[in-house]
């Protein structure tokens, strides 16, 4: 399947099949490889990234786990971070996409990192607000975002957390369509997003970050009051062999939907880096 150009449902039973949409690249450029976030689809990429990316010349990979998108899952899926990762693997086996730079959003980027330790390969990893320790902190957001999600949805997840999530300038960008006045509808326990909002209590996030050996680009908001305690980022990069960083002084947690022409140009850069470009 190296050479496709088309949307795509990986079988992998008769009962769960991942949607993905691969774009090749042109010449010997790379290809970056989506991963993500618990509320992302591979909408979040195609509107505009992907697109962006491939006028330039580079391939481009997304695709939805299972309780995402468009992808089908059966009974017997977990939704969980250990299923994702497995799943990201076979994606990457079975499309092999040309000279992948993985690039993952939130914990998109722990699911790839855990992927390339499992044995997955990629000439290149981006971490868009990815890097925090296995704390109190990360136990509180995950059970917060679960009971949310069950009394209002994810609307009154967002609504919730965007102030500590996005600057100011985001903020007043998407006040007109946020904090509706008609209030929130509860999601039901079974409903795939609160599935796998249950499912992320399960995520490692202590892996050996230190044997990542390939090139690694750190992206960071420092407008992401939520999840970002930056000691932690900087211990955490300090033990990335090869890394380099990022740094968007009014960017919030999601850099590629606040800024996304700053964003193309720095995967675009690191891809050059990596002789991919």
């Amino acid at each position: 399947m190296s050479n496709s150009d088309t949307t795509l449902f990986l079988e992998l039973d008769p009962d769960n099949a991942i949607h993905a949409i691969h774009h090749s690249p042109q010449g010997d450029k790379a290809t970056f490889v989506f991963l993500n976030s618990m509320g992302a689809t591979t909408q979040v990429w195609e509107e505009t990234l992907a697109p962006a990316l491939r006028a330039r010349g580079f391939g481009t990979l997304s695709f939805d786990y299972r309780g995402q998108g468009k992808t089908r899952f059966g009974p017997d899926a977990t939704l969980t971070p250990a299923e994702i990762i497995s799943d990201t693997g076979t994606v990457l086996a079975r499309i092999v996409p040309r000279r992948p730079i993985l690039v993952g959003l939130s914990i998109g980027g722990l699911f790839g990192a855990s992927a390339l330790l499992a044995g997955a390969q990629a000439e290149g990893l981006v971490l868009i607000n990815t890097l925090r320790k296995q704390n109190a902190q990360v136990e509180w957001i995950n059970t917060l975002e679960e009971r949310l999600i069950g009394i209002g949805g994810m609307p009154l997840v967002l609504d919730v957390l965007r102030p500590v999530l996005s600057g100011v300038d985001q903020l007043e960008k998407l006040r007109t369509t946020h904090l509706p006045e008609e209030g929130y509808t509860p999601w039901p326990a079974d409903h795939p997003r609160r599935r796998l909002a249950e499912g992320v209590k399960q995520a490692q996030w202590d892996i050996a970050w230190q044997d990542l050996s390939l090139p690694v680009l750190v992206m960071t908001g420092l407008q992401d009051r939520l999840f970002r305690i930056q000691p932690d980022v900087d211990e955490l990069t300090a033990r990335l062999p090869d890394a380099r960083t990022v740094t968007y002084a009014d960017g919030g947690h999601s850099l590629q939907a606040e800024h996304p022409d700053s964003f193309v140009a720095d995967l675009a850069e690191f891809a050059a880096s990596l002789g991919a470009a």
